[in-house]
């Protein structure tokens, strides 16, 4: 049976008379560190650290002391009847500019399909508790493991990294999807796309949108707040929100963002055979030119700012520069 105390420790009885804890990690905590990445194989030490050498003595005595920088750590051991006692996992954060945290955790192999989920939440809570709002980790695209945990707290995608293969994600410490991170300087691009990658993001990026993917209600995920009929914190931040999930699923994500985001002006990808659902909201076609398809999110953004309410136009002051016609082709005024 799990207890804590506060938010810092936590205990559950094993079987064979053994206890894990989880508690914070402290400066006598390395040599334990060491010993676990020590019995790290080479392609679990690549996923953690993009390198499969053991981390040097000097990077783990400083993440011992990662509270120091306004982090935090903690560490899960696990003790037997004897007295002895090992180190089986680890989760920090070190705390970001934006305010966020970046997020690292290590399981060692025999604790793994329960422990690493455990020790999240356990990091997650701790997180929460110090103000901290999403915790961002880069993460190898063929991690599953990893991507499997974080996907089932609801996460989105940050950026990409093509060498190695590499994402950026970040999930919520206090709601079920994360909120926007840094302040609100440029246009916010909310993009929800089934893999959560999107064709034109990199050319958004460029023409000075911060941009967000989301996977979208695909697979069975049940993250998806809009779709329980509750505010989503990406799509209320955002300054334009493209929906490019497919068929009904997108369909019905769009009437969700319609009703609970009105505020927000939508633009809706249609695929190959698709028919356009609605004649009222902006959309483009998969295939279309980045060059248009970066007008109409322009047009979309500034046509926000200039009519949308005193927090646009004080979110984003540049938009003013934008010109007044992305000159667009079948797209239509949004919302």
């Amino acid at each position: 049976m799990a207890h804590s105390v506060g938010t810092q420790c936590r205990c559950v009885a094993l079987p064979a008379a053994r206890v894990l804890s989880i508690r914070p990690m402290r400066d006598s905590d390395a040599d334990g560190l060491i010993a676990l990445y020590a019995g790290l194989n080479i392609d679990d030490r690549y996923q953690r650290f993009f390198s499969g050498r053991p981390p040097p003595e000097s990077f783990v005595r400083k993440m011992t002391n990662v509270t120091e920088r306004g982090g935090f750590g903690l560490i899960a051991v696990i003790e037997g009847p004897d007295g002895t006692s090992r180190i089986v996992g680890e989760a920090t954060y070190e705390l970001l500019p934006d305010g966020d945290g970046e997020l690292g955790i290590t399981v060692a192999e025999d604790a793994r399909g329960w422990l690493g989920p455990y020790l999240l939440d356990a990091l997650v809570e701790a997180a929460a508790d110090r103000g901290v709002p999403n915790l961002e980790a880069y993460v190898l695209v063929t991690n599953r493991r990893m991507l499997t945990m974080l996907r089932a707290r609801g996460y989105a995608i940050v950026d990409h990294d093509e060498q190695p293969a590499v994402i950026r994600v970040t999930i919520g410490t206090t709601q079920r999807m994360p909120t926007w991170p840094g302040t609100h300087e440029r246009p916010r691009l909310l993009v929800e796309v089934p893999g959560g990658r999107w064709h034109a993001e990199e050319a958004a990026r460029e023409a000075g949108f911060q941009v967000l993917a989301c996977p979208g209600p695909l697979l069975g995920w049940s993250h998806c707040p809009a779709l329980h009929g509750e505010p989503c914190p990406l799509a209320a931040g955002a300054d334009v929100i493209v929906d490019a999930i497919p068929d009904a699923a997108g369909r019905s994500l769009l009437d969700a963002h319609r009703s609970i985001h009105p505020s927000v002006p939508i633009c809706i990808e249609l695929r190959s055979g698709e028919t356009d659902p609605d004649g009222a909201v902006a959309k483009i076609s998969r295939g279309t030119s980045d060059s248009i398809v970066i007008g109409v999110l322009e047009r979309l953004a500034k046509d926000a700012a200039v009519g949308g309410g005193p927090r646009r136009k004080d979110a984003w002051q540049s938009i003013d520069g934008l010109p007044d016609d992305s000159g667009a082709q079948g797209g239509s005024e949004g919302p």
